[in-house]
């Protein structure tokens, strides 16, 4: 008899691979060109291509830091302090009546990916119409997050895909998207993100978003709302959150997550939240139990040093203020740079047409490049891209932008 410690009990994993934006990541950080440049992850960079702390931010660690009774004890629920659920209510949905009937339900989670397992988790186990048919399945936009996938498959959700992005004019495909999602089965889960949406900057209009909650009330679907980048689209938090407001409104099932990461500057931080609009307060009640417990599995206690940051300056009127103004800088700022790409090739007379740079919105672009024209922008000029071709906005700044555009543009000249 062969001994237990002559077991692989891993022995049926496959070998391992890199997601292919860490692949991508890792060979920049490799390349010893002075040139190279990294139009890869969405965070927001200062002009001067630096890490940047908002104000607001810097304001609320001070204040932190400077109180007596601070401490690194556990918080209080497995769900975060009621103060940063209730701070994150009346900032996401603002002042709803489904708030004050008790109907929204929440609860802290390690960024949207973290919001996004734990919805997933909850639906795998408690949505009825997947129970009922013994079919999990959520619906993505062909052209979504890279991690979306991946989030949903492991927990065992099949993941589909519907037409978002016209490669043809670069923009959304609206027409297209609203006709699929009118096809699919009934109470169906589809993926929504609110706005600047990843990896297209392309969002639909309040029109749009309009049909589509008639749609959704139509079909009886479920929304599941990824809202990464509050503030980022318009420049304004409560405009970019009228579509989740809409369907809430309507009281269309709505499974909601958001971060705190970009909109403060807290990437490393963790700080998402996850909101479940329930039927009623009993409902909600029972929402809350599971919500708890899955909470409890995922993390035991949630982090607090992130979450308190947020807490402090949505709980004093300037500070929120003063935070509103430095999100609609971060916005004005990435526009800046989406005009001078724009205005750059257009100078140079680069073939086709750029106008749908400053049509999108948010920290990404879908610039319209094929992915030889990706590959050699990486090979012959150092800038590093997805080989979809989604540019990070917030990647350029003052000392590279001349750089990227003629690269670009040279790169496009010598391929059409």
């Amino acid at each position: 008899m062969g001994s237990i410690a002559a077991i692989d009990p891993f022995q049926d994993i496959p070998e391992g691979r890199k997601e292919p934006l860490e692949a991508l990541v890792t060979k920049f950080r490799a390349d010893t060109d002075p040139n190279r440049t990294s139009l890869l992850v969405g965070v927001y960079k200062t002009d001067e291509g630096k890490a940047y702390v908002l104000p607001s931010v810097k304001e609320a660690k001070k204040r932190i830091f400077n109180d007596p009774d601070w401490h690194h004890e556990y918080r209080p629920s497995a769900q975060g302090s009621q103060a940063y659920r209730d701070l994150s209510h009346k900032l996401l949905f603002g002042d709803h009546r489904l708030v004050r009937e008790k109907r929204i339900v929440s609860t802290q989670t390690l960024g949207a990916s973290g919001g996004c397992h734990v919805g997933a988790a909850l639906l795998k186990s408690h949505y009825g119409p997947w129970k009922q048919t013994g079919n999990a399945e959520i619906f993505l936009p062909s052209e979504t997050w890279l991690n979306h996938p991946y989030v949903f498959q492991a927990v065992g959700i099949k993941t589909s895909l519907l037409p978002y992005f016209s490669s043809k004019t670069n923009t959304f495909d609206f027409e297209r998207y609203a006709d699929a999602i009118r096809s699919l089965p009934a109470q169906s889960v589809v993926l929504l993100q609110s706005g600047a949406q990843n990896p297209t900057g392309c969002d639909p209009s309040l029109d749009q978003w309009r049909e589509l909650a008639s749609i959704f009330l139509q079909r009886g679907h479920l929304a599941f709302f990824d809202a990464a980048y509050p503030g980022f689209a318009s420049g304004d938090i409560d405009e970019d959150l009228a579509s989740v407001r809409l369907f809430a409104e309507q009281e269309i099932p709505l499974v909601f997550v958001s971060t705190y990461g970009k909109s403060f500057g807290l990437y490393s931080e963790r700080v998402g939240i996850l909101s479940v609009l329930a039927s009623s307060e009993e409902v909600g009640k029972r929402i809350e139990v599971q919500l708890k417990l899955l909470a409890r599995a995922e993390t035991g206690s949630p982090p607090d040093f992130g979450s308190k940051l947020v807490e402090t300056v949505l709980a004093d009127e300037a500070l929120e203020r003063q935070w509103r103004g430095e999100v609609r800088d971060m916005a004005e700022r990435l526009k800046h740079r989406r005009r001078a790409l724009r205005e750059g090739l257009e100078k140079l007379e680069t073939p086709g047409s750029w106008r749908h740079i400053t049509e999108q919105n948010g920290m990404f672009s879908y610039v319209g490049l094929s992915v030889e024209q990706v590959t050699l922008l990486r090979e012959k000029y150092h800038i590093y891209l997805q080989d979809t071709g989604r540019i990070s906005i917030a990647g350029l700044n003052d000392f590279n932008i001349e750089y990227v555009v003629q690269s670009i543009s040279a790169v496009v000249k010598a391929t059409s």
